[in-house]
């Protein structure tokens, strides 16, 4: 006998029978079910049956999640090779300066051999201008550096004047060079001659960029 309350008014019963009427409430009707009919059921088992289908579906979903972060590692791994690229591929950039006294002064600078560079001068004061530029390939120390060079200075200030630029440096556009001038042993060393006409010290800027 259904005694008025609600399912979840009752007493919990923890032991059951096959013999034993469980009320069921439905759409706000209440039925009764036994034991051994919800145990023996077919259709229960198999919507058990389909639950562990899903979990197992879970289950896949779960590695194929795992597959993706994996795929994720791959990707980062990639990432990593190609940052490596980049990072050893990138340009080189060397940069300095010099302090000149008044008159004449001789500066230089030096490049490891081997290499492909892009270089400067910069030299820019109160009527005071000096530039100088190159691309060159250096190969050994006593063979000429091939490769092309541009200088200029402002003369009508003539407080920086360039006087020399490297004479190691050989080639013309467009053409095969072939000869092999006396050039000395140090030809990864680029010398000038900068004559500071002002009456202070200066600063005058250099650099080069190592490009393969």
């Amino acid at each position: 006998m259904i005694t008025g309350k609600t399912i979840g008014q009752l007493a919990e019963l923890y032991t059951m029978t096959p013999g034993t009427l469980i009320p069921v409430e439905f759409s706000g009707s209440t039925y009764y079910a036994s034991h051994s009919i919800l145990t023996s059921s077919s259709s229960f088992s198999s919507r058990i049956s389909g639950l562990e289908t899903a979990s197992g579906s879970f289950s896949t979903r779960v590695s194929n999640l795992k597959i993706d972060s994996g795929s994720f590692s791959t990707r980062t791994t990639a990432l990593e090779r190609v940052t490596g690229n980049i990072t050893g591929d990138v340009v080189t950039k060397n940069s300095g300066s010099w302090t000149l006294s008044t008159g004449a002064n001789t500066v230089s600078f030096t490049v490891p051999i081997g290499n492909t560079y892009t270089m400067w001068v910069n030299g820019n004061i109160p009527n005071g201008i000096c530039v100088w530029n190159a691309t060159v390939t250096v190969t050994n120390t006593n063979v000429p550096v091939i490769g092309q060079q541009f200088a200029w200075y402002y003369l009508a200030g003539n407080a920086l004047a360039l006087t020399s630029i490297p004479a190691q440096i050989i080639g013309t556009a467009g053409t095969i060079s072939t000869t092999s001038p006396a050039v000395g042993t140090t030809t990864n060393v680029f010398t000038f001659g900068i004559t500071n006409n002002s009456e202070t010290s200066q600063t005058v800027n250099y650099g080069w960029n190592k490009i393969s």
